[in-house]
């Protein structure tokens, strides 16, 4: 009894940190003196180390969860904290996802900007309510008990894609699942480089004509 007394009151000083931290870090950047370390890094590399993480849990735990990819972009973000986004994101699909458990993470690029999103299968959210996804300790009603955590992941994530000026939201359909999203920026090197391999194709194609 002593055993599980001990256990219960450490799990709940962990979740009790856990939200300090969070209201701390969700403070800091509501407030604009979170800096930000921009690095150019490959936005592939990176979900390939987010998807390793997800090992344990697709084997032991019959999630089927995938990435899609696309071609690999350079983009320019603080790495740590645009991690810190695609793990809440692909953690809230897991909470909320249908019985059959399928996430899916996709890559779509575009002209200056690479999309992000992540799907699942779960219950989807009702129109009136989708405005309130990223505010503060917001919980659907109909939500499962045994989703846990501190009711702040989606309003952190607000806070760090807008402190990079990323385009970001949700879609949802009540029955259809939800799939939040975000649009980071291609390096400006890289963005270059996108921009003169289009004109060559496209000069090509008239060529052809």
């Amino acid at each position: 009894k002593r055993q599980e007394h001990i256990q219960v009151i450490i799990d709940e000083a962990d979740r009790l940190s856990s939200l300090v931290n969070n209201l701390l870090e969700l403070s800091k950047l509501e407030s604009g003196n979170a800096e930000l370390k921009l690095t150019d890094f490959s936005i592939v590399d990176k979900l390939n180390d987010c998807m390793t993480r997800y090992q344990i849990l697709i084997e032991q735990n019959g999630y089927d969860i995938k990435y899609i990819p696309d071609e690999d972009r350079i983009i320019t973000a603080d790495i740590a904290k645009l991690d810190q986004v695609i793990y809440n994101f692909i953690n809230n699909a897991i909470n909320y996802t249908g019985d059959n458990k399928v996430i899916r993470i996709k890559q779509i690029n575009k002209a200056d900007v690479v999309r992000i999103e992540v799907t699942d299968n779960g219950k989807g959210i009702s129109k009136e309510l989708l405005p309130k996804i990223f505010d503060r300790y917001y919980r659907d009603a109909k939500v499962k008990r045994d989703v846990v955590g501190t009711g702040l992941g989606l309003s952190i994530c607000q806070e760090i894609l807008k402190a990079h000026g990323f385009a970001y939201g949700v879609q949802s359909e009540e029955g259809k699942g939800s799939t939040f999203w975000f649009e980071a920026k291609i390096a400006k090197q890289e963005s270059k480089t996108v921009q003169k391999m289009e004109s060559r194709l496209s000069l090509s194609g008239l060529e052809e004509k």
